[in-house]
């Protein structure tokens, strides 16, 4: 995952299905939120967005990005920079593997212009007994915080 390189434990977390909140840049500053689908790749965090959502824009427009996966107080948080794929049939080809990995239909993204997001994490912050076990053991190269 370019340079960062997650514990079995972070990976095994990230890998069931939980939904994530992205924290993208307005142009004003502001941070904005929003719930998303995710899957964990060789090249990073996988996401997908509507080509019109505000996240999706901001990141196009400034590519810092965090994610938080979260299971009650057990979380994963993933900063780094994300790239928008505007690439419409690839798009169309990760919204429907998501929306399987989710186990909803994936005919409901027919029509719909969708774009990929990349995020590469550099740095992760864990919360709960993942931050339990990497006081015990190396949890990530890299950096963390």
């Amino acid at each position: 995952m370019n340079g960062l390189v997650l514990s079995q434990d972070i990976l095994d977390f990230l890998g069931a299905v939980r939904h994530g909140v992205i924290a993208t840049h307005d142009a004003d500053g502001a941070i904005w939120q929003a719930v998303v689908w995710y899957a964990v790749t060789d090249d990073g965090i996988l996401m997908n967005s509507r080509d019109s959502r505000r996240w999706s824009i901001n990141l196009a427009r400034d590519p810092r990005a965090s994610l938080a996966v979260a299971d009650g107080e057990d979380y994963v948080i993933l900063r780094g920079d994300a790239e928008v794929i505007h690439d419409l049939d690839r798009g169309m080809a990760d919204a429907k593997a998501l929306a399987v990995r989710y186990g909803r239909d994936p005919a409901e993204f027919d029509g719909q212009r969708r774009v990929s997001v990349l995020l590469r994490p550099r740095k992760v912050g864990l919360h709960g007994r993942l931050a339990e076990a990497a006081t015990s053991r190396p949890a990530l190269l890299g950096g963390q915080g």
